[in-house]
């Protein structure tokens, strides 16, 4: 299991519950939603505050995901 994906799963079931907050920033630690904050700055800043190291989520409250195609060009060989 991944380290954020208790937070991941608590996102996705409370989900229809945070879309009244669309557009904002969710705090998830482990199956707590924390608090929605306007910016992703907020967010974080109130994640590190309440937990410090330990793994917590900040996430963009979205009806639908965007995803994000990105390509690399590798070289055929990796310099040693």
């Amino acid at each position: 299991m991944g380290v954020l994906d208790k937070e991941l799963q608590t996102y996705t079931q409370r989900l229809p519950d945070l879309l009244s907050h669309a557009g904002k920033f969710v705090l998830i630690h482990g199956d707590t939603v924390v608090e929605t904050y306007d910016t992703y700055e907020d967010a974080i800043k109130a994640g590190y505050e309440k937990f410090q190291l330990d793994p917590f989520l900040v996430k963009q409250i979205a009806q639908v995901e965007r995803i994000a195609f990105f390509s690399r060009d590798f070289p055929a060989t990796c310099p040693a």
